[in-house]
C-alpha cells in the first residue's frame, strides 16, 4: 500500500510549460516593474546624480545576472540560488542562499503590491490617506494603498493555485502591454517635455543635502554625500528580480536554449528603461519635483507631455498597475518555487513541497509565504519594504556569486550548454570574472545596506537568525548533523542528456553519416537514429506499392542503424533508432511528439549562407532547436 502511495506522489512532478516569452516575462516583470518604483525613490536621495546611482547599481545587476544564466542552464532546477549554493557549499550555504532569496520574495509581493495600488490612487484618488478603525475603544488608521495592495496579493494567490501555465500568460500579455506604453512614453517625452537645460542643472545637486527618515547617517561625510550613497542602495532594488527565471527553470521548456537568452534580453531591457527614465524625470520634473511623487512617478512624467499628457498619464499608470501587478504575480511564483525546492531537498519542513495532485502547484508554499507578504503589503510603507528588500537580494546575489567560482572548481569537467563572458584559465580552470565583479560590488552594497538602513540592518538579521533557527531545529529533529550534506547527496546528475534526433536520409552512406553524428555532436546529447521511407500523398493506378519490398527494405535500414548505434555507443553515445514508413506529414509528426530538444540534419556541406529552408526544418516546432551536422569530407 505504502509503495503504491509513493509512486503516485512521484507522478505529480512540475510541468515544463513556459517558453521564452514567459522566461523572459518573468525576468522583465519582476525587475523591469521596479523603474515605476525606483525613479522617484532614488532620486529623492541622490538628487540630480540618480542616473549615476542607477549606473553603479547596474554593475552587480549586469554581473550577477549573466552568472544565473550560466548557472540556471547548468542546473535546471525550481530554486536557482539555493540549488547552486547546496551544491558549491553543502546544506547549509544553500540553506542561507534559499532563506535570503525568500526573504527576497516575501518583500517582493509587499513591495509591487504597494507601488501596483500607488499606481491606482492615481487613476481612483479616494484611495489615497487612512481609513480609521475602532476596536475596543481604541482607533487604529490602515493605509486604504495597504489595504487595497492586500486585496491585490489575494487575487495573485488565487491565480497561483489555478496553475503556473495561466499564472505565465498573466505575466506575458502584461509584459508586451508595459513593454508598448513605456516605449509609447519615451518615443512622445523625449521630444515634446524633456528640456536638456533644466537636466543639464541637476549636476549641481550631488545628493539630497537634507537629512532624512531611515537613513543612518555616519556623520563621517557630508550629508548629501551620504544620502547618495542611500540612493546607490535603493537603486539595487530597480535591479532586483532576475532570478525569477532561474526559479522556473523546471518549468521552462528546452532550458538550455532559452534561459541564457531570456536574461540576456531581460538585463538589456531592464538596464536601457532605467536609464532612459530617469534622464527623462530629471529633464521633465527635475530632482525636486521627482521626489515628490515617489508612489507615481512615471504617470506624472507622462502628464507633461504637450495636449494628451492627462489622458496619456491615466493610461501609464493603469499600465504601471498592471506590470507592479505582474511583479507581484512573479513573487508569489518565486517564493514557492524557492521553498518547494527547499522542502523537497530536505532543508526545511516536507509540507512546503506538496504539490496539487491536479494544477501541480506548491499551493502550501504560495499561500503560507504568500499572506505573509500580504502583511507587509498592509504597511503601506515603501522606503522601508525597500530597504528590507535589497538585504535579501544583495546577500543572494553575493553568495550566488561565490557558488559560481566554487562550482567552476567542483564541476570543471561538465558540459555547459552557455558561458559567461570574460573568462581566465588558470591551471585546469576557467575562472569568471564577472563572478569576481558581482562578488565585489554585492559585497559592497550589502555592506553598504548594512550601514545605512536601521530598519533593514535589524531585521534582515533577524530574519537570517530566525533562518538558522529553524535549519538546525530541523535538523535535529531528524538526528541529521549541521553540517551533513542530506540534500547534496539527494541531487540528480549535474546535468541530463540533450535528446536529439538525427535525421537520416534512406540512401545515405552510413559512414558518412555516423562521421557528420561524430564529428559534430558531443557525447551529451541522448541520440534517436531516425530514418524514414516516404510513400506518397495520393496515388492512382500507376503507381503500384510493393509492402513486401518495403518491409525488406526497412529491415534493411533498420539493421544499417543498429551497427550505427553499436559503433556510438562504443565512442560514449546513448543511442536509439527508429525507421518511419509514411508520408512526410507523418514524419513530421512523429518529431513534433517526440519531446526531444533538438533535430540534427545532415548537410552535404557547409553553405554560405544559414538557412532554415526544407520540409523538415520548416515544419518542425519552434521551441526545438534545429543542428546541421556537416559532413568532414564534403565540408
Amino acid at each position: 500500500m505504502s509503495t503504491i502511495t509513493e509512486k503516485r506522489v512521484e507522478e505529480v512532478t512540475l510541468r515544463r510549460e513556459i517558453g521564452l516569452l514567459g522566461s523572459f516575462a518573468m525576468g522583465f516583470a519582476d525587475v523591469g516593474a521596479d523603474v515605476f518604483l525606483a525613479i522617484g525613490i532614488v532620486t529623492l536621495y541622490a538628487a540630480g546624480y540618480a542616473p549615476l546611482a542607477f549606473l553603479i547599481a547596474s554593475v552587480c545587476y549586469i554581473s550577477t545576472g549573466l552568472v544565473y544564466a550560466e548557472l540556471s542552464t547548468l542546473y535546471p532546477y525550481a530554486g536557482g540560488g539555493q540549488v547552486f549554493g547546496m551544491r558549491a557549499g553543502g546544506d547549509l550555504i544553500g540553506f542561507l542562499t534559499g532563506w535570503a532569496i525568500l526573504l527576497d520574495y516575501v518583500l517582493d509581493i509587499g513591495l509591487f503590491s504597494i507601488t501596483s495600488a500607488g499606481y491606482l490612487a492615481y487613476v481612483i484618488p479616494w484611495l489615497n490617506g487612512y481609513l480609521a478603525l475602532r476596536l475596543y475603544g481604541y482607533v487604529f488608521k490602515i493605509s486604504k494603498i495597504g489595504l487595497t495592495a492586500f486585496t491585490l496579493v489575494l487575487f495573485l494567490i488565487a491565480i497561483n493555485l489555478i496553475g503556473i501555465k495561466e499564472s505565465s500568460r498573466f505575466n506575458e500579455i502584461l509584459v508586451v502591454l508595459t513593454i508598448s506604453a513605456e516605449l509609447l512614453v519615451l518615443s512622445l517625452a523625449y521630444p515634446f517635455s524633456f528640456n536638456p537645460i533644466r537636466f543639464i542643472q541637476q549636476f549641481k545637486y550631488f545628493g539630497n543635502p537634507v537629512k532624512l527618515e531611515h537613513v543612518f547617517y555616519t556623520n563621517f561625510l557630508k550629508t548629501n554625500v551620504e544620502n547618495f550613497i542611500y540612493g546607490v542602495t535603493l537603486a539595487m532594488s530597480s535591479f532586483i528580480g532576475i532570478e525569477s527565471i532561474a526559479q522556473a527553470a523546471e518549468e521552462t521548456r528546452n532550458p538550455r536554449r532559452y534561459l541564457p537568452r531570456a536574461f540576456k534580453y531581460s538585463i538589456v531591457m531592464v538596464l536601457l528603461f532605467t536609464m532612459l527614465f530617469s534622464i527623462l524625470g530629471l529633464g521633465t520634473l527635475g530632482w525636486r519635483g521627482l521626489s515628490k511623487v515617489i508612489y507615481n512617478p512615471i504617470a506624472v512624467i507622462a502628464s507633461k507631455i504637450p495636449y494628451i499628457g492627462h489622458i496619456l498619464a491615466l493610461y501609464v499608470a493603469v499600465v504601471a498597475f498592471l506590470i507592479s501587478l505582474v511583479s507581484t504575480n512573479t513573487g508569489i511564483i518565486g517564493v514557492s518555487r524557492v521553498t518547494y525546492s527547499m522542502s523537497r531537498f530536505k532543508l526545511i519542513p516536507s509540507t512546503f513541497s506538496k504539490l496539487h495532485r491536479k494544477r501541480a502547484v506548491p499551493y502550501v508554499s504560495i499561500i503560507f509565504f504568500g499572506l505573509i507578504g500580504g502583511a507587509f503589503a498592509l504597511t503601506g510603507n515603501l522606503e522601508m519594504v525597500a530597504g528590507l528588500y535589497n538585504f535579501g537580494a544583495l546577500l543572494s546575489y553575493l553568495l550566488v556569486n561565490y557558488s559560481h567560482l566554487k562550482l567552476r572548481v567542483i564541476d570543471r569537467d561538465v558540459y555547459r550548454p552557455w558561458l559567461t563572458p570574460l573568462n581566465v584559465r588558470y591551471k585546469d580552470t576557467e575562472i569568471s570574472i564577472l563572478s569576481i565583479i558581482g562578488m565585489l560590488s554585492t559585497g559592497l552594497l550589502f555592506s553598504l545596506i548594512i550601514l545605512y538602513h536601521p530598519e533593514g540592518r535589524l531585521l534582515g538579521l533577524l530574519w537570517i537568525l530566525i533562518g538558522i533557527l529553524i535549519f538546525t531545529s530541523y535538523r535535529k529533529y531528524h538526528g541529521w548533523r549541521i553540517t551533513e550534506p542530506i540534500s547534496v547527496r539527494m541531487m540528480k546528475p549535474v546535468i541530463t542528456k540533450i535528446k536529439t534526433i538525427v535525421l537520416i536520409p534512406p540512401y545515405m552512406n552510413s559512414e558518412l553519416a555516423y562521421k557528420a553524428i561524430y564529428y559534430n555532436i558531443d557525447t551529451i546529447h541522448d541520440l534517436i537514429l531516425l530514418s524514414y521511407i516516404q510513400i506518397p500523398h495520393k496515388y492512382g493506378e500507376e503507381v503500384k506499392l510493393n509492402w513486401m519490398e518495403i518491409y525488406r527494405f526497412k529491415k534493411d535500414l533498420e539493421q544499417v542503424l543498429s551497427d550505427m548505434c553499436d559503433k556510438l555507443r562504443r565512442n560514449g553515445y546513448r543511442c536509439s533508432y527508429y525507421v518511419i514508413v509514411g508520408t512526410s506529414e507523418s514524419i513530421i509528426r512523429y518529431i513534433n511528439s517526440a519531446k526531444v530538444d533538438t533535430v540534427a540534419l545532415i548537410c552535404g556541406k557547409k553553405p554560405r549562407v544559414k538557412s532554415n529552408k526544407g520540409v523538415f526544418s520548416t515544419n518542425i516546432k519552434k521551441d526545438v532547436n534545429i543542428l546541421y551536422l556537416y559532413i568532414p569530407e564534403a565540408g
